[in-house]
């Protein structure tokens, strides 16, 4: 839970600096949240998706999103299995 904690830290730090017009980068935002998802042990082929895609899917967004997000998304998943499958890492 340590990493959480952490990581909403950052986050909170993030939004300080967006409200002193001193933007976080889509890349440091993205990389805190790559780093939440590891720390509560979300699937690594939704991990791999997500750093890919930029995109995440879940039950409540899943609706939502553009149909061209979610077939992205859906395919870096299936790229992330049939890489392990290949042995490629």
């Amino acid at each position: 839970m340590a990493g959480v904690r952490e990581r909403i830290r950052e986050l909170v730090s993030l939004k300080k600096r967006q409200k002193r017009n001193q933007n976080p980068s889509d890349a440091e935002v993205r990389e805190v949240l790559v780093q939440a998802m590891a720390d509560v042990g979300a699937d690594p082929a939704l991990v791999y998706a997500f750093q890919k895609t930029g995109v995440y899917v879940s039950e409540d967004n899943e609706n939502t999103l553009p149909k061209d997000d979610l077939k992205r998304f859906y395919a870096a998943v299936e790229e992330y299995y049939s890489n392990l499958d290949r042995g490629v890492q």
